[in-house]
């Protein structure tokens, strides 16, 4: 009896022992990545996979398509919550205000309606708007992509706004002529806000007659805040439209055979006439006497006088894309009299932040006389320009759409303003194209389990 009670007292002493040392020590509950991990394993090879595809690009600035073209027949994939964005470059709607009158913004509207380069159209929306309101135009975010300021408004009372709206990474342009008085830090009539917003300084002095051309200073890097406009203006495809049909004249080349639609090219003051021949060359009018002298075919150069160009794109029997190769030159647009424009020295003194000069104050070169000038930084930009319309919006040039277009672009803010969904693995994608630029974006695809 008494070895019973022993057996059940050391077998009482040892349940009891058991639960209390698993009250006291705890075992952690490990938790793998697995699920994790393969979302990520998934993403990565998905976008490797649409890269080699050689839909990669079209896939990026269209997840409608990549989703019924790719991600819809992974049967892995079927019932996850998957969402994909591109960062660092235009997207595919671009959002522009313009403190601007009536006629300036069809003006901008008929340059920015039917944009395209590296064979994506992009869409881009102007609207009116009138400092200190800032109209978003239709975007879902706090501002739109870009500001336009166009003619002289005392901007003091905005300097706030102002850099709000640069501070949340957007970017400013004006166009206007500036009294010098307004920016010579004498007396009390300065404006405050050209000179923190846009860096600009008015200089005194007798300075050398200009050459009356005015030149763009090639940044020397990336790094400086001009850079990207400057290649903007020499790559961005620039539309021209035929407008009227005919049997094309010619002198010394190869007829049409067909009717072309002819239009005309303005540039340096002067109306050149081209005739789109079909859809596989344009004829183009070299020596102003109305007779095409040139055939161009497609993705080739050319020149007229002493400027050059390169044909991007035949996009039907009236439509061409043409783009503006180094040197290129302007008819002055800095001078409207010695009590205008005579500064745009940025603050501090600094020659690389001047994407067009008409030559320069001093010898030395180092003070450009501007017609464009940079400031703040890389994310929040802001750009004067002399105004190149003063004599009227219908005297303005192909040239000047152009410039005017490639620094609405390549300063408009390309941020992604949404925040990615918690739910998954993000991975990332860097992808180039080269068509008519170099356009270095990232994708970041996320992909993750509704449950």
């Amino acid at each position: 009896m008494k070895g019973q009670v022993s057996l059940i007292e050391a077998i009482t002493s040892t349940i009891v022992l058991f639960i209390a040392f698993n009250m006291i020590i705890t075992t952690g509950e490990y938790q793998t990545k697995w699920e994790e991990a393969l979302s990520s394993l998934q993403g990565r090879d998905i976008l490797i996979t649409a890269d080699r595809s050689g839909k990669f690009h079209d896939y990026a600035f269209s997840p409608t398509t990549f989703n019924s073209e790719f991600l819809n027949k992974i049967a892995t994939i079927k019932d996850a919550i998957i969402k994909i964005e591109t960062e660092g470059t235009v997207k595919n709607t671009v959002y522009i205000a313009c403190d601007c009158t009536a006629e300036q913004i069809t003006y901008l509207q008929n340059i920015l309606a039917d944009e395209k380069f590296n064979t994506r159209a992009v869409n881009v929306v102007v609207c009116s708007t009138t400092i200190p309101t800032i109209n978003t135009c239709g975007a879902s975010t706090t501002y739109p992509n870009a500001l336009v300021i166009w003619g002289y408004k005392d901007l003091t009372p905005h300097i706030n706004t102002l850099l709000g709206f640069i501070n949340d990474g957007n970017s400013i342009i004006e166009i206007a002529d500036i009294l010098n008085s307004k920016v010579d830090e004498v007396g009390i009539d300065d404006d405050e806000g050209q000179k923190k917003i846009f860096g600009l300084k008015s200089i005194a002095g007798v300075f050398p007659p200009p050459p009356n051309l005015d030149e763009f200073l090639k940044p020397m890097n990336s790094s400086q805040l001009p850079h990207q406009s400057y290649k903007w203006f020499y790559h961005l495809p620039y539309l021209l439209k035929g407008t009227i049909s005919e049997s094309v004249p010619v002198e010394g080349i190869t007829p049409c055979g067909t009717p072309g639609m002819r239009g005309e090219f303005k540039f340096q003051n002067v109306n050149n006439r081209f005739w789109i021949c079909g859809t596989s060359s344009v004829y183009w009018d070299t020596n102003g006497n109305n007779i095409a002298d040139m055939i161009v075919t497609l993705r080739n150069k050319f020149s007229i006088g002493a400027s050059n160009f390169f044909l991007n794109y035949i996009d039907s029997t009236d439509k061409i894309r043409i783009s503006f190769k180094p040197d290129y030159r302007f008819n002055d647009f800095v001078v409207t009299s010695e009590l205008h424009n005579k500064f745009a020295i940025p603050i501090p003194n600094n020659k690389t932040r001047v994407l067009l000069s008409m030559g320069f104050w001093d010898t030395t070169k180092e003070n450009p006389r501007a017609a464009i000038v940079f400031n703040g930084t890389e994310n929040g930009k802001t750009v004067w320009m002399a105004d190149f319309s003063r004599g009227g919006l219908s005297n303005t040039g192909d040239d000047h759409k152009q410039l005017l277009a490639s620094l609405m672009l390549s300063i408009a803010n390309k941020r992604t303003k949404e925040t990615f969904q918690q739910v998954g693995q993000i991975t990332s994608y860097i992808n180039v194209n080269n068509t008519d630029m170099l356009e270095i974006y990232k994708i970041d695809l996320s992909i993750g389990k509704p449950f």
